[in-house]
């Protein structure tokens, strides 16, 4: 009679194990399409969003070469530059956190701009900061070389997170950045 008892319990486990197999199975399935109908969402977004975007920074370019411009207009011609940049930059990174979720990313390690690169990510803290009310400072010590190896586009996505978030949770203050070459590397404080 045991053995007929745990025969069936077995057996009771076995099914409830297929069961719940084929319920995550299914679970999982849904999840991977939700997370496809997202990243095509977003690629379609991103698009739609770029398309225009550009077209207003292309046409503010070519207004800001008027040389009858004033400078006040040209200050605010920049602006739009600035600005439009800015957007489209959260607008590639966005779809960029999308491909990261999908798997679908690569580090690219090639030379690029380093100070072009700081002064983009001071420009747009140096923003959010002011509007906040906070200091922002760019610390270097020591010589920073004008040109690294590396994937820019992920250093700037990290120093933008990290400073963003040093905004985000500094009630009043500032914000420092340190920068300091150390063995063919640079290391980055923020606080």
């Amino acid at each position: 009679k045991l053995e007929r008892e745990l025969a069936e319990y077995r057996f009771h486990l076995e099914e409830l194990v297929t069961h719940r197999t084929a319920e995550l199975a299914l679970a999982k399935e849904a999840a991977e399409s939700a997370n496809r109908a997202k990243t095509a969402f977003l690629a379609n977004m991103s698009h739609e969003l770029r398309t225009p975007l550009n077209a207003i920074l292309g046409f503010a370019q070519l207004m800001e070469r008027d040389p009858a411009l004033d400078s006040d207009h040209r200050r605010e011609l920049q602006t739009i530059n600035r600005s439009g940049r800015h957007l489209l930059a959260l607008i590639n990174d966005v779809l960029e956190i999308s491909r990261i979720e999908a798997g679908h990313t690569l580090i690219q390690n090639k030379p690029f701009d380093f100070v072009d690169m700081l002064h983009s990510v001071e420009e747009m803290i140096r923003l959010r900061a002011a509007a906040k009310g906070l200091t922002f400072k760019l610390e270097q010590h020591g010589e920073l070389p004008s040109s690294v190896v590396g994937d820019g586009q992920r250093l700037k996505q990290v120093l933008l997170n990290l400073l963003g978030n040093a905004v985000k949770y500094t009630e009043h203050g500032e914000i420092n950045l340190r920068m300091t070459p150390c063995n063919e590397h640079i290391r980055f404080e923020v606080s």
